[in-house]
């Protein structure tokens, strides 16, 4: 079995990911990444929590440029690395999680995307599951915002509290 960090070590960074997409689905992105850099649709808050993250951070992603919740979720864990150096970034696809991460973590299937949080020593320490959970909790009434971009900062502080949960 191969460990964490050669997962980790064996998958690709955000901009290859991208690269991979179709046209429209390459656009999607970079309309996600244009509201990540809008004023305010990541509070004040969740920027100064994000910079006071203490501690290295690995995010293990499994995902797919046709997805959608792909093209939301991990164009923020994509903007977390870029704004938190502290924070690494590797994709792999849904099939290698299936191969590599269903059994070993006991998951009946692999909803993507999926972002296994490692600590420092690549030992997991959270999950980030297709949507955030603000989203989950509020049922098909939210998705048209959500697939608009409106809970953004949602998924960020999902991943916020995942790491300041290891201190």
């Amino acid at each position: 079995m191969i460990t964490y960090q050669q997962l980790f070590d064996f998958g690709e960074d955000f901009k290859s990911f991208v690269s991979r997409g179709m046209s429209a689905e390459i656009a999607a992105v970079r309309q996600i990444q244009e509201k990540l850099a809008e004023p305010g649709i990541i509070t004040p808050q969740s920027l100064q929590r994000l910079a006071d993250v203490k501690g290295r951070f690995h995010l293990l992603v499994a995902g797919e440029m046709w997805c959608p919740d792909c093209q939301i979720n991990v164009s923020v864990m994509d903007f977390v690395h870029r704004f938190q150096p502290n924070i690494e970034l590797a994709i792999i696809t849904k099939g290698r999680a299936e191969n590599e991460l269903k059994q070993r973590l006991e998951l009946d299937r692999i909803s993507i995307p999926f972002a296994l949080v490692l600590d420092d020593e690549f030992q997991p320490v959270g999950r980030f599951i297709e949507r955030p959970l603000k989203v989950i909790g509020g049922g098909d009434a939210l998705k048209p915002d959500y697939r608009a971009g409106k809970y953004l900062d949602s998924t960020l502080q999902d991943f916020l509290d995942i790491f300041e949960a290891t201190r």
